[in-house]
């Protein structure tokens, strides 16, 4: 049985805004003073942060960001542009340093409550996409503010159940991941060989 529906802000540890231009400087190089940097191109829809895809900045002098930094478990919830949808951290993005913008808000679970897996997924889901539809404003460029996102009633199963949704959701990005890869070398191999065949060479 599902539990009652509760507001996100009381499910949740923290939730702020991302960081914004103010806090940081872009850069090419990548140091011990340079952290990384969250943007909508990092986030896929399978609700998986891309580390390829991720950023490179410095913070500002006198800046503080420790507020910022993406910890184990969080979700993180694009929430301007076209495409609004959430992804979750995992353990070895957490360990890159990096710091959401603010185009994102930023979420922590309560996870004797909520796992995050459980809230991406249902963010990603279309009931979840038209629950946000319906929470955004802006006819061209949606956007949701933090105030309405705190506001927002959601309800899920038990933590048992949840435990059982986050290994799903793992495992299907998994699978999915590795479809992809398969393709991808299927692909290469073919246009190897039509290559040869081309030249002549087979």
């Amino acid at each position: 049985m599902v539990n009652n529906m509760k507001a996100i802000a009381v499910l949740c540890n923290e939730l702020t805004t991302g960081a914004t231009n103010a806090l940081f400087e872009k850069t090419n190089q990548r140091d011990e003073k340079s952290l990384y940097l969250l943007t909508g191109n990092s986030l896929n829809s399978n609700g998986e942060i891309i580390e390829e895809q991720l950023g490179s900045v410095t913070l500002k002098e006198g800046k503080e960001i420790q507020r910022f930094l993406l910890q184990q478990g969080d979700v993180v919830l694009l929430a301007k542009g076209n495409s609004i949808r959430a992804g979750y951290v995992t353990e070895r993005i957490a360990k890159l340093n990096v710091i959401a913008s603010a185009n994102f808000i930023l979420i922590r679970p309560n996870n004797n409550e909520l796992l995050g897996e459980v809230l991406v997924a249902y963010f990603n889901s279309p009931a979840g996409q038209s629950l946000l539809d319906a929470t955004s404003t802006g006819a061209t460029i949606k956007n949701i503010s933090l105030s309405n996102i705190k506001k927002v009633g959601v309800e899920f199963p038990a933590l048992c159940k949840q435990r059982e949704i986050a290994e799903l959701f793992h495992a299907s990005n998994h699978a999915y991941q590795a479809t992809i890869n398969l393709a991808e070398q299927q692909k290469k191999a073919a246009l190897a060989c039509i290559s040869q065949l081309i030249k002549g060479e087979a």
